[in-house]
């Protein structure tokens, strides 16, 4: 007894797993150990002998926090417990109990079985012939093989956990496609789960059905759905029982399957040739048979045993009605019903929850499970052309309970796989249901799924749920009319598996290594292409409708939220790819002007004061390069993390709430000019490098906050409200407050604690009040005025163009579009500290130009605003009325849409000291006379002479000039002088800006360095 107990014992562990500890050397694996199913992170250190964690010298005290909390206990769902530090680890799961044999092998072969192996194989022979179904079953390799390999490819490349095919895909593609995957796969087995059950029920009523010995089953339409209620019944408490009992009816059945295949080879080789009889059911034979027989007598046909004239006869294919759906049959059609019978390839993978070590159990056992059973067909296709005739083949699906030494055992046989596949299908799908519900794909939807767990972690309500979806596909009727719905879903499965593969490897992503060697992109390619093919042929009109749900799904799940999916998306790989494919491309030397683009750098002190003016560059850029520059004051500190990290994802919230496409570039330094001038010479990447260093103005307002008062639009199903990072978020407000900028919106920046929560328009929109409070009138700058200035000339002298934005707070850009009223965009370009040049353009007029004409191709500006340019002449004559034709032309030249206006402003230039300006000889400007003839980049390549000092009393008449064409001004852009080359007057200089622009809508004053725009083709 001793040894049979060992015997015993052997045998459980190998194919059972015990739900105790095995101690044995052997079954220490790397997916024992805690360390490899987590992200690290850097400089963690690990104890291998007990899976502890630790830091610097001694233990980590660093306090974990569970983002995964259920009502259930630890063992029934994966928990994903995260630090401080960001380093996630699943702790180990008792739910793990089965092994390669009963959890993988059995399953996808009895799946694969089902119904072909004593069903369908005769089918296909039949209509197709030896030499299309040895066609169709190398088409169903290629592409079931194809896909195994990338199935083993993704199982071996990081630890495995529920869901199977569904966690593989959404952990490759992302929560968007592996959501949708996941869907379609889930309704894939669904659907072949009724599949299964209705051959089952087919088998049964042409067992014993009408026109049998025992005549103990009903033929009508309900009568079938009754029996297949039954037995769908049976599966469903069966897979309520738990996966342990399924593992062990699935290693059983498989051995009763393969005895009984067994006997149905040693049949075809002793028993003699005889007459096999169809079958009542078959009423197309009955209706069409030859007059000299009578319509009650029995039809027969033939096995002949061995013949080589059977097997000439059964070569090629002959093509005829299916007798259970009275449709004609062709290629495409029997294709469909016998991929569909073989789709179980991921019926290993879909117990990966269950499986001990999923990424050896998956890779051997799947790999072994179909080599096996195409040996078994090419096997059965051929003893089956060579001993049966055609007639028999076409009117008698079960013709081998006729030609077995023992008819039962077909029956068995035949009960057993199949039941074994509803099994299979049952559990697969609904351990599929429960990896959406606790990635929470749907949100709140699949709510009671998740939560619907036993103590041991079995997914009942998955199960019921899963139930009642198949008992829906019993409607459909006819096993052979559900087989092309089912090998639509697989196949665009299949295509979703390879695709994911096939994205990994061209993506060259360093982390995707797996240890499977036989899998490469080729392999990939063929099997996504040979799906997705497949598809078209079998069914165009089922392919078009499951494509187009998928797109549905992939769109619906694109606009939400997945607060508990951080597991990353192929996208991303592979966008990263390709930009930095085109960025190296991208050759700065071979810039032209005919194709400059604005690239811009707003530097901003805190967003809060100048929302309105990032919206208003965002619509200035024209699909070209948008930075959001940030300076932080201060010195690295080594022992506090870097504020600048810390402070990012506010400002990337920002940028998705506004809905604006811009970049965030932050530095910290000693000084804001030092920050500045970092952030001038580093921005961008490659060619991709801002040409327009945009400042908000220097004055004394107290900047207002506009973000409060912004009106986010956000729908709540759509995003959740907690962020997906909530609970490792870092808290601020132990920070040392800083004290950083001075121009528009420059405040004294206290970071408040992430918990802080606030509220607008009954939304919760935290992260981006984050950011610091504003500053006050009586709180003295950071910046000063001279610091200010040496910005601008360091901006040019980097030979970057310089804008200065003032007044946005007064920008109404939505009331522009909801009270549907004409504005005007104001362009002046004139440069005031030297009047004499009011006539001659240079690249700073252009570009002044341009930019007005970017902003009026921009939605709402594009249809309510105007461009108007002005022209400032002495008096309004003749050579007046000749210059402004000369403006017309250029414009036109330049394909400008645009007003002139003269301004007769010899009464303000009478208020300058003659003796106070003077033009520079030497200044590249050129009339507006020659610059109808002369194009911009020829003549524009120096830049006027420095700012000089002008008395107020003529800055303010030009004020006063600019304030009386305002009416319905939405915006102005003015010519910015350069800097002085004097330190000591850069105070003057910001006083005369500030007088200019005083009390004028929003201004925008402009300095350019380089030619923006052509006249050639």
């Amino acid at each position: 007894m001793n040894g049979l107990d060992r015997v015993r014992s052997t045998l459980r562990r190998t194919f059972f797993s015990s739900n105790g500890v095995d101690t044995s050397p052997s079954t220490t694996r790397r997916e024992d150990f805690p360390i490899l199913s987590r992200h690290l992170s850097s400089y963690e250190r690990f104890d291998l002998s007990t899976g502890s964690q630790g830091g610097g010298g001694g233990i980590s005290t660093t306090n974990l926090q569970n983002i995964n909390t259920v009502n259930n206990s630890s063992s029934q769902t994966p928990t994903i417990e995260t630090t401080n530090d960001g380093v996630e680890f699943l702790p180990h799961n008792s739910k793990r109990t089965l092994r390669t044999i009963p959890g993988v092998f059995c399953p996808i072969a009895l799946s694969m079985f089902s119904i072909s192996l004593f069903m369908r194989v005769g089918f296909v022979v039949a209509h197709a012939g030896i030499l299309q179904t040895l066609l169709q079953f190398g088409l169903c390799f290629i592409i079931l093989f194809c896909t195994l390999l990338s199935v083993c490819s993704l199982a071996t490349n990081g630890a495995i956990e529920g869901g199977g095919v569904y966690h593989m895909i959404s952990r490759a593609l992302g929560p968007e496609f592996g959501g949708s995957i996941g869907v379609l796969f889930f309704f894939a087995n669904v659907i072949g789960n009724g599949q299964s059950v209705a051959a089952l029920v087919e088998a049964l009523v042409d067992s014993f059905g009408p026109g049998s010995k025992a005549n103990a089953f009903q033929d009508t339409q309900w009568w079938r759905f009754f029996y297949g209620t039954i037995i769908n019944i049976i599966s469903l408490i069966t897979c309520l029982l738990g996966s342990s009992l399924f593992s062990m009816a699935t290693f059983f059945i498989f051995i009763l399957v393969s005895f009984s295949y067994l006997m149905v080879v040693v049949s075809f080789f002793v028993q003699s040739p005889r007459l096999v009889p169809i079958p009542r059911v078959n009423t197309y034979a009955y209706d069409h048979q030859s007059l000299e027989f009578n319509k009650t007598d029995l039809i027969y046909g033939h096995y002949t045993g061995f013949s080589s004239i059977t097997f000439r006869e059964n070569t090629y294919a002959n093509y005829t009605i299916d007798y259970t759906t009275g449709d004609m049959m062709n290629f495409a059609t029997v294709f469909g019903v016998l991929f569909s019978s073989i789709t179980g390839l991921l019926a290993g993978a879909n117990m990966s929850g269950e499986l001990k070590r999923p990424s050896r159990s998956i890779p051997t056992g799947s790999v072994a499970a179909v080599f096996f059973v195409f040996f078994i067909f090419i096997t059965e296709t051929l003893l089956m052309a060579a001993t049966t005739d055609r007639f028999t083949l076409a009117n008698n699906y079960l013709f081998l309970q006729n030609v077995n030494i023992w008819s039962p055992f077909v029956i068995i046989g035949m009960i057993a796989a199949v039941f074994s596949a509803c099994l299979s299908g049952l559990i697969g799908a609904s351990r599929i249901l429960e990896a959406l519900a606790i990635d929470e794909i749907f949100g709140p939807v699949l709510h009671c799924i998740r939560h619907g767990t036993t103590h041991r972690g079995n997914p009942w309500a998955a199960v019921i749920f899963t139930f009642i979806l198949v008992q829906l596909t019993l409607f459909i009727g006819s096993m052979n009319k559900i087989a092309p719905i089912v090998t639509i879903f697989f196949l665009l499965a299949y295509f979703a598996v390879n695709l994911s593969c096939l994205a990994l490897d061209l993506a060259s992503a360093p982390n995707f290594r797996p240890t499977f060697k036989y899998f490469s992109w080729h392999t990939a390619l063929v099997g996504a292409v040979g799906s997705i093919i497949m598809c078209f042929i079998v069914s165009a009109a089922y392919a078009a409708i499951a494509i187009g749900v998928l797109i549905g799904f992939i769109c619906m799940l694109h606009l939400r939220d997945f607060p508990r999916a951080s597991w990353g998306s192929i996208s991303q790989a592979l966008i990263f790819h390709q930009v930095r494919k085109y960025l190296l491309l991208l050759d700065p030397r071979k810039e032209h002007v005919k194709f400059w683009r604005p690239q811009m750098l707003l530097l901003t002190a805190n967003p809060r004061s100048s929302i309105n003016l990032i919206d208003f560059v965002n619509d200035m850029k024209k699909g070209g390069l948008f930075i959001l520059g940030h300076v932080k004051i201060g010195q690295m500190n080594h022992g506090l993390n870097d504020i600048c990290s810390q402070e990012y994802p506010y400002w990337v919230s920002l940028i998705d709430n506004m809905k604006i496409k811009a970049f965030v570039d932050m530095t910290l330094a000693p000084t804001i000019r030092d920050g500045v001038l970092q952030l001038m010479r580093l921005s961008g990447l490659g060619g991709l490098r801002p040409n327009t260093v945009i400042l908000g103005f220097y004055d004394n307002a107290a900047p207002e906050d506009k973000l409060r008062n912004r009106s986010f639009f956000k729908k709540r199903w759509l995003k959740s409200t907690t962020p997906a990072n909530a609970m490792a978020a870092p808290v601020f407000h132990q920070q040392p407050i800083i004290q950083s900028g001075t121009m528009e919106g420059a405040s004294t920046i206290t970071l408040h604690s992430f918990n802080s929560l606030t509220t607008i328009n009954g939304n919760d929109m935290y992260p981006i009040f984050n950011f610091g409070e504003l500053r006050q009138e009586n709180e003295d700058k950071e910046l000063d005025v001279y610091s200010y200035v040496q910005i601008i000339k360091d901006a040019l002298y980097l030979n970057k163009s310089i804008c200065l934005a003032r007044n946005f707070h007064q920008l109404h850009k939505d009331d522009m579009e909801l009270n549907k009223r004409r504005v005007f965009v104001d362009i002046w370009p004139v440069n005031f500290i030297f009047p004499e040049t009011s006539t001659q353009f240079d690249v700073t007029c252009l570009y002044m130009l341009q930019l007005a004409t970017i902003l009026s191709m921009v939605k709402p500006w594009k249809i309510r605003a105007t461009l108007r340019v002005f022209l400032c002449i002495d008096a309004i004559n003749d050579n007046a009325l000749r210059t402004q034709q000369h403006l017309d032309e250029l414009l036109s030249q330049l394909r400008i849409n645009a007003q002139t206006r003269m301004i007769a402003w010899e009464n303000v230039t009478s208020l300058l000291n003659n003796n106070s300006s003077t033009i520079n000889d030497n200044a590249a400007t050129i009339s507006v006379e020659q610059q109808s003839t002369t194009t911009a980049t020829a003549t524009t390549t120096a830049i006027t002479n420095s700012f000089i000092d002008i008395n107020d009393v003529y800055v303010r008449g030009v004020n006063e000039l600019i304030r009386q064409q305002c009416d319905s001004t939405s915006c102005l852009y003015l010519y910015l002088p350069r800097p002085p080359k004097d330190k000591n007057l850069s105070p003057r200089y910001m006083r005369v800006l500030d007088i200019l622009s005083n009390d004028l809508p929003p201004v925008m004053f402009v300095h350019g360095v380089s030619s923006v725009t052509c006249t050639q083709l």
